[in-house]
């Protein structure tokens, strides 16, 4: 798994406003949690950190912090509302030896037998939870859709195990599934429940004569 590195500042003050002025200055404030250990606050260049969000891979963090070198994993990522830039980040202090848990991304693999019948594929959970140490975290998890044919669904429970990690995502939860293709006279509206305006403006003036005889 591809490691990145990160250059960062400790934040010696906390708070909105400063917080706020960090952003004024192309930088995203962040806490590293420490499993077990006191929680660290930083600063980061927002353009350093494209390679790390910006992926369909998993990559652990070589944060250097005044002086410092913590391995980290990427626990969340918080953007603006309005600008969609990044505007928070947290991080995951790993420890050697100890079992992480993760999200790791999912590869779709070979295009689908229902799609080539004319079926729909929709692409449900993008991301898998597992549980596995450090130095084992995949970059992302392969599942073979070549053999998904229209109305069938591969969920979870369908992945087989693998020594290097722990799945702890519901079991029950669907990854991709293949739906017939719409018809006609399922996309197209019926007489009756198509209501125009009009229509219901004059059943509106026919009650109220009726009400008012």
């Amino acid at each position: 798994m591809a490691e990145l590195t990160l250059n960062a500042e400790k934040r010696s003050k906390l708070g909105g406003s400063t917080a706020n002025q960090l952003r004024n200055q192309g930088r995203v404030p962040g806490i590293i949690y420490g499993q077990g250990e006191p929680s660290i606050a930083f600063h980061v260049k927002e353009l350093d950190l494209r390679s790390l969000i910006y992926t369909h891979e998993t990559h652990t963090v070589k944060l250097t912090l005044d002086g410092e070198t913590l391995r980290c994993i990427l626990r969340e990522v918080q953007f603006h509302p309005v600008t969609d830039r990044v505007s928070h980040i947290d991080l995951i202090k790993i420890l050697a030896g100890q079992k992480i848990k993760i999200d790791v991304p999912i590869n779709l693999v070979g295009s689908p037998a229902g799609v080539k019948d004319g079926g729909v594929m929709d692409f449900v959970l993008h991301k898998l939870s597992i549980e596995c140490l450090p130095d084992a975290i995949p970059e992302h998890i392969d599942v073979n859709v070549a053999d998904l044919k229209i109305g069938h669904s591969i969920h979870v429970s369908d992945l087989p195990e693998n020594p290097a990690y722990t799945i702890t995502a519901d079991s029950h939860a669907v990854i991709v599934t293949v739906a017939a293709p719409k018809t006609a006279d399922e996309t197209a509206p019926t007489a009756e429940t198509v209501i125009t305006e009009p229509e219901q403006i004059k059943a509106k003036g026919k009650k109220e004569e009726e009400e008012g005889a």
